[in-house]
């Protein structure tokens, strides 16, 4: 009987590695199928291979990511296709009217929309600006946030204040172009010295934080 039972919790063992082996192994080739498909042909975007590869695997360990500032969709396959392994949702607000990009305002969300069919069943489009948005639109907490909009000083503190308490805690807060812009670095400063964020990494030109407590008090003006 003793050796019966013990034979049985090793067979029960050996299912269960074998299992969990095969559901990451079912995950790995998922993700690289997913990835392969959204951003076939390649998307249009200011990030590097790195950046985005970064972003996807910060996504790959969560499970709702809010992005604000969605351009032609590359950041947006990523994380979606990440997200869509394991029943994630995106989040993406932007007003697809390309206003604060070089090229000059442009309608841009049909290219945004054709750049991530692949991944649209994971995705919610939010079509308005960033300070005009609300909870009821995205409603919290999120695991993941992604600031990349507007990068003038205003507009960067002002989607971090609109956030920052919609990421739970032992959350991610990623921001795009930190070395590029001032204005965003500035920012990242000031969010780093309140005490309620540490550095988590970096790549190329995106950081992103780890919310490390509740803080309750706003960033000083």
């Amino acid at each position: 009987m003793r050796r019966r039972t013990f034979t049985a919790k090793v067979l029960r063992r050996l299912r269960n590695y074998a299992a969990r082996a095969t559901e990451a192994l079912e995950r790995r080739y998922r993700r690289r199928e997913l990835a392969d498909a959204s951003v076939a042909p390649a998307i249009h975007t200011h990030m590097t291979a790195a950046e985005l590869r970064a972003l996807q695997d910060l996504a790959s360990e969560a499970r709702s990511v809010l992005e604000i500032g969605s351009y032609l969709g590359a950041s947006s396959a990523h994380l979606a296709a990440a997200l869509s392994i394991h029943g994630g949702r995106l989040t993406c607000v932007d007003t697809w009217a390309n206003e604060t990009m070089d090229e000059g305002t442009r309608d841009t969300f049909a290219e945004f929309q054709r750049n991530t069919a692949g991944v649209a069943g994971v995705i919610t489009t939010i079509r308005k600006r960033s300070d005009e948005l609300t909870a009821a639109d995205a409603p919290p907490p999120f695991d993941l946030v992604f600031i990349d909009a507007d990068h003038s000083y205003a507009a960067v503190k002002s989607d971090f204040e609109k956030v920052r308490d919609w990421v739970r805690d032992g959350g991610t807060l990623a921001f795009h172009d930190v070395f590029f812009f001032e204005a965003v670095s500035r920012v990242v400063g000031e969010v780093l010295a309140t005490g309620q964020w540490q550095l988590a990494g970096k790549i190329d030109n995106l950081v992103w934080l780890t919310k490390i407590r509740a803080f309750p008090n706003p960033m000083e003006r």
